[in-house]
């Protein structure tokens, strides 16, 4: 039986699989930047969003898959680098919670080029640039190797609070040519 979402999520998903098509500005700056955005334009609450994807590094960093969790609605998904679906909450704190507790323990993770654009009002698309670097006492064997990417973030406003909906990991990497 399929399963059935609500429609903010389906748009929400459906938005941020757009907007990851055109992807771009993921030079490293060195520090967090947002840009003004070539939508519409923003007010001061929209730039609530950037301030979740923030949180979302921070989080990482302290290991606390519950509270990168809370950053998420109930039925909001994340999909990892490697193309796991964590569907829900307790999904995507499970994930997390395995993946601190192995192959990431220890890791930190910056975020640079941090960009919003504005979907529709009380909808925006976060993205984040991201280095990830090991711990250096890391087991080779088990640990993530060095890298970078970047994370596409739908986020719904309700409230007044910023949610995240839907995520997304990728990997940079060299084009084949």
């Amino acid at each position: 039986m399929p399963t059935t979402r609500p429609l903010a999520v389906t748009a929400a998903v459906a938005i941020a699989t757009v907007s990851s098509i055109g992807l771009h500005g993921c030079a490293d700056t060195g520090s967090p930047t947002q840009r003004p955005s070539s939508s519409s334009s923003r007010t001061a609450n929209d730039l609530g969003a950037t301030d979740l994807a923030r949180r979302f590094v921070t989080t990482f960093n302290d290991g606390d898959a519950g509270a990168l969790a809370d950053l998420f609605t109930d039925d909001a998904e994340f999909v990892n680098i490697y193309g796991i679906r964590m569907s829900g909450r307790t999904g995507i704190e499970r994930g997390h919670e395995a993946a601190f507790a192995s192959r990431l323990d220890g890791a930190t993770l910056s975020a640079h080029d941090v960009e919003q654009h504005a979907a529709a009002d009380g909808v925006a698309v976060v993205q984040v640039g991201w280095r990830l670097e090991r711990a250096a006492d890391a087991d080779p064997a088990l640990a993530v190797p060095d890298s970078a990417g970047v994370l596409t973030f739908t986020a719904l406003r309700s409230d007044g609070a910023w949610l995240f909906v839907a995520g997304a990991n990728v990997v940079t990497s060299t084009p084949p040519s």
